[in-house]
């Protein structure tokens, strides 16, 4: 059971919603997950589980279904990964939020099926599990609008970092929030890495978080240091007062595996016109 006998699931409430026009709309607690009030889980567990998205904004899988049904937007998202050593031939529950009018899925190229969207739910398929590309097509009209794949990712490699912005502003406040991923020698996301990823920053800025999204996490938000969670980590570093570049390099100790070469990102922090001090 991942969610407390009282909680109201996204599904039954948005189908009770939608069923009353009068309604003009509801209350999702909460956006993000938050520290404290470990729930539904309780120690090891730190934080509140009931975001749409995690303490660091990455999207939950439910992300997607709220995305599907609250807007226009088309949507197709398959869900989990597809990464499963030791269970080859197993069933594994294979989801899909999507508000297109059909979704067919396939395993290396093989059917596994076809399904009509009913209106403010998911679909789900049962998929033997075997080592490739799982791929979800979308159809609308008749025409496949979209699709979307999970691939078994082969041994890490390399670090990628991706901030949000590479220049910002040299306020003392201004930031950069940078991802952290793990990826294989195809170049793909590893979404089961939990490396953990050390950071170096110099110039005119410093690191003043870190984080993973992992709800169990005991690793601290100051460190310059953080395991992966589902493949993914961050870093935020702030711009100093004074114009110049920020280095973020990322990499892994001799210990633990996998050793992997740094990676480097710049950042360029630009002059601006500062507001005056208060007296």
């Amino acid at each position: 059971m991942n969610h407390t006998a009282w909680s109201q699931l996204a599904e039954e409430w948005w189908k009770f919603y939608a069923a009353r026009e009068w309604l003009a709309g509801g209350f999702a607690w909460t956006g993000f997950d938050y520290r404290g009030e470990p729930t539904p889980y309780s120690w090891p567990s730190i934080n509140s589980q009931f975001g749409i998205v995690d303490m660091c904004g990455f999207p939950k899988d439910n992300f997607y279904y709220y995305k599907a049904w609250w807007g226009s937007e088309p949507v197709l998202h398959m869900f989990p990964h597809w990464n499963w050593d030791q269970r080859e031939g197993e069933p594994i529950s294979v989801w899909v939020h999507s508000n297109l009018d059909s979704v067919e899925v396939f395993l290396n190229g093989q059917s596994q099926g076809s399904q009509k969207v009913p209106p403010l739910t998911h679909l789900e398929w049962k998929v033997k599990y075997g080592p490739g590309v799982l791929e979800a097509r979308g159809t609308k009209d008749g025409k496949v609008v979209l699709v979307d794949k999970r691939e078994t990712t082969s041994d890490p490699v390399s670090i990628r970092l991706t901030p949000d912005r590479t220049e910002i502003n040299a306020d003392g406040e201004d930031v950069s929030v940078l991802h952290v991923q793990v990826l294989d020698k195809e170049g793909r996301m590893i979404p089961t890495a939990d490396a953990m990823i050390s950071f170096k920053v110099t110039g005119e800025g410093k690191l003043i978080g870190v984080g993973n999204g992992d709800p169990n996490c005991q690793e601290s938000d100051k460190d310059p240091k953080r395991s992966l969670f589902n493949g993914l980590a961050q870093v935020i570093v702030q711009a100093t007062r004074t114009p110049g570049t920020i280095t973020v390099d990322a990499y892994t100790e001799d210990w633990p595996p996998p050793k992997l070469p740094a990676t480097r990102v710049t950042i360029t922090t630009k002059k601006i016109e500062l507001r005056p001090a208060v007296p």
